[in-house]
């Protein structure tokens, strides 16, 4: 039996990170996966579905090229959805063989197959029957599409997140329907409009983006409405029925039943964790109220020399959170005095045309909380770069304390906006104010400079607007 200081369960961004750092920081390490390597975001999430975004990218500057004085034939245009997937699935198996490369050069010891834990210290491995012990495990399963009930996934035109990465058949003109206006489904949305597909999102929540600010929200249900992607909102689907290629969606709208035609439905209703056949039971370790595994604020489960990191533990499903998680698990493990993980200033972002990106809280939430709120907007139709790039949809948003100026929240909208949330995020993080942030001097032109410029409107100065 090998015998390791640490077992990483899970080779995603949760488990990958924790297994290169727990080994640079010398545990003699190993590393359980049951897949490829690089877990839901390399393989079937942020990784294909951003390549597929920078071939849309492509698609939408040559379609408006004669705005910026090139002359194209459009009609000798063919957009190949095809050749798009392919390469966005060759993108994704480069990054696999860097993750492979980069757990060998840290010296992590990996073995294929799927983990179930028979003590607090051993993890079995079932395909090949072979146990391993280690003095700390962790788990970084991450988590899966949820289905929606009463659905035929067998259909192969009723798709999951990972079903639509493997699409290759897109039609100009077909019509497609997504279930849920969350960051996967607006994505799609995003992605299959450009190509030429007819959406329509269904989203039983008030607002597309239900969990962002409300004013960013509207000016993407804006942004939409002009793309002529179609949406309800305050929606649910009743039944899916019709044949392979025509299919019926039943909605209910405040008491109103409808029925919409499709040939392809994409259910984007969130993700529920991998849990499942780990043998949680058998060591102790707790599973909330919604089923994910319980965790400290170290990410220490109740048995306790087992943490739990990433989307199954159900803090928040995003990729560069469960790395975080990783680290901070790690540091535990060694006994290290740890700054803690607040999620609420954890980045946000959708790669939808236009992007958004948020850190902090809305400035509804900020009211809950109880705070005397202020609002700075800067619009990035007063914005250089902006303007220069052709790109004036959106702004930036900033929720403050009124009393202290403290900054509660940044939301941003507008084109490659996701680039620039890891500055706000570092202000909230070091809790600068508005005054402070309207100081720090941002480079001319730039879409950053919008950030600068809301602080500024936030302390009464506004310059540029």
């Amino acid at each position: 039996m090998k015998k390791f200081d640490l077992i990483v369960v899970g080779g995603g961004p949760g488990g990958y990170v924790a297994a290169i750092y727990a080994s640079q920081q010398g545990l003699k390490t190993a590393l359980v996966e049951k897949a490829d390597l690089g877990g839901v975001c390399l393989n079937w999430g942020c990784i294909p579905t951003k390549a597929l975004i920078a071939n849309s990218e492509i698609l939408r500057a040559i379609k408006n090229a004669s705005a910026f004085g090139i002359s194209l034939d459009q009609t000798s245009v063919k957009p190949d959805y095809a050749s798009a997937q392919k390469r966005s699935r060759e993108v994704s198996s480069h990054l696999i063989k860097g993750v492979t490369g980069l757990l060998k050069k840290n010296n992590v010891t990996m073995f294929n197959g799927e983990a179930t834990l028979t003590s607090s210290s051993t993890v079995k491995i079932l395909s090949t029957n072979q146990t391993i012990t280690a003095t700390s495990v962790i788990l970084a399963t991450g988590a899966h599409p949820f289905k929606l009930p009463n659905i035929d996934y067998t259909n192969p035109n009723i798709m999951t997140s990972r079903d639509a990465l493997e699409l290759t058949d897109l039609k100009p003109n077909e019509k497609v329907i997504i279930i849920g206006a969350g960051a996967i489904g607006m994505e799609f949305a995003s992605i299959w409009e450009t190509y030429g597909a007819e959406v329509t999102i269904i989203e039983m929540l008030p607002h597309l983006l239900p969990n962002e600010d409300d004013d960013i929200s509207k000016e993407i249900e804006l942004a939409y409405k002009k793309r002529k992607i179609h949406f309800k909102t305050n929606t649910k689907v009743t039944e899916v029925t019709g044949s392979e290629n025509n299919l019926n969606i039943t909605i209910d709208s405040a008491g109103r039943s409808e029925i919409l035609s499709c040939s392809k439905l994409l259910v984007s209703a969130g993700v529920r964790p991998n849990t499942n056949n780990l043998g949680l039971d058998l060591v102790g370790v707790k599973l909330n109220e919604k089923g994910w595994i319980e965790v400290n604020e170290n990410f220490q489960t109740t048995c306790p020399n087992i943490y739990a990191v990433g989307d199954v533990n159900g803090k928040m499903a995003l990729a560069h959170v469960a790395s975080a998680h990783s680290m901070v698990a790690v540091d535990a493990i060694l006994g290290r005095n740890l700054k803690q993980i607040n999620h609420v200033n954890m980045p946000r972002c959708t790669y939808s045309y236009p992007e958004v990106a948020s850190v902090g809280v809305t400035e509804k939430q900020a009211k809950d909380l109880g705070f005397d709120v202020k609002i700075g907007v800067f619009p990035l139709l007063a914005n250089g770069k902006s303007i220069a790039m052709g790109e004036t949809t959106g702004f930036v948003k900033i929720v403050a304390d009124k009393k202290y100026n403290e900054i509660l929240g940044i939301h941003i909208i507008g084109a490659h906006v996701t680039e620039l949330i890891h500055a706000a995020t570092a202000y909230l993080d070091i809790e600068v104010t508005a005054d402070e942030l309207s100081r720090v001097v941002h480079p001319h032109p730039t879409i950053s400079e919008a950030i600068m410029e809301a602080a500024h409107v936030i302390v009464g100065h506004p310059i540029h607007i």
